[in-house]
């Protein structure tokens, strides 16, 4: 399913959650109204954050929210309502005043029923952001970050199928920065710091995308190191986990090598 739909779907349960709650709320005060016709309808200013949210009205949504949180003496409609400014900014593509206002949320409601959605979008305002490795290591770093804790704190979350797809593209987002690092390293012969950076990706994101390719510099750093133990180690790893790839052909023909030469 296309991430563009998997957000609007989810967003689509937040509404009808909402739509819900503004049916009840109207029903179980309707005598209040009778009475008084002053009271602040909070449920009918939300259908005009929706419709304004439709038309990416996003400030007239956010003045309409705004009052919303300053007028609700349920407080309930108030609590939404933070929620809802969030989204006003992540559809914006705003996403650090978005993580601001999920986070406000999520201080006051940590237990709300849309507190693991409030969750999941600060890591999806991260998430979002995520390009290549060489540019994104914080925000892969901070999304990852972000989709844990979503899974710690809400274990019965909707979003746990999707997170681990996210939560598996930011660890291999991770590893490739670490192998950019290492190679770099390699390059430039400072074999220990590129052992250090194959290692460290191999312990921290075991079953990356990556891992192959670590396996095999790790082999060659080893081997300009002048520790071929080490390197006939990683070597045989790599051919052992994946016997059928190009890469294990070119570690076979380095393991003859460094076995010839012992």
């Amino acid at each position: 399913m296309p991430e563009k739909q998997q957000y609007n779907n989810i967003l689509k349960q937040l509404l009808a959650s909402l739509f819900v709650m503004v049916f009840f709320f109207a029903c179980s005060s309707k005598k209040a109204v009778i009475k008084d016709t002053s009271l602040y309808d909070a449920g009918a200013r939300f259908e005009e954050v929706n419709e304004k949210i439709k038309k990416k009205d996003y400030e007239k949504a956010r003045e309409i929210l705004a009052d919303v949180k300053a007028r609700d003496t349920s407080k309930e409609y108030a609590a939404l309502a933070q929620i809802r400014i969030g989204d006003t900014y992540f559809e914006e593509g705003e996403y650090e005043e978005a993580v601001g206002q999920y986070e406000a949320f999520l201080d006051l409601h940590t237990y709300h029923k849309y507190a693991p959605y409030a969750q999941y979008q600060v890591a999806m305002s991260y998430y979002k952001r995520i390009s290549g490795a060489d540019t994104s290591y914080s925000l892969a770093k901070l999304a990852l970050t972000e989709f844990e804790k979503l899974q710690k704190q809400y274990p019965r979350n909707p979003y746990m199928e999707i997170t681990d797809k996210r939560i598996k593209i930011c660890k291999d987002t991770l590893a490739e920065y670490e192998l950019y690092v290492g190679k770099f390293y390699l390059q430039k012969g400072s074999y220990t710091a590129a052992v250090e950076r194959f290692i460290n990706l191999l312990k921290l994101y075991p079953d990356s995308s990556t891992e192959s390719e670590a396996l095999y510099s790790l082999g060659l750093a080893y081997k300009e190191t002048g520790d071929k133990e080490k390197a006939i180690d990683a070597l045989t790893t790599l051919n052992e986990k994946f016997p059928t790839i190009k890469l294990s052909q070119q570690a076979r023909e380095l393991l003859v090598s460094l076995k010839e030469k012992k």
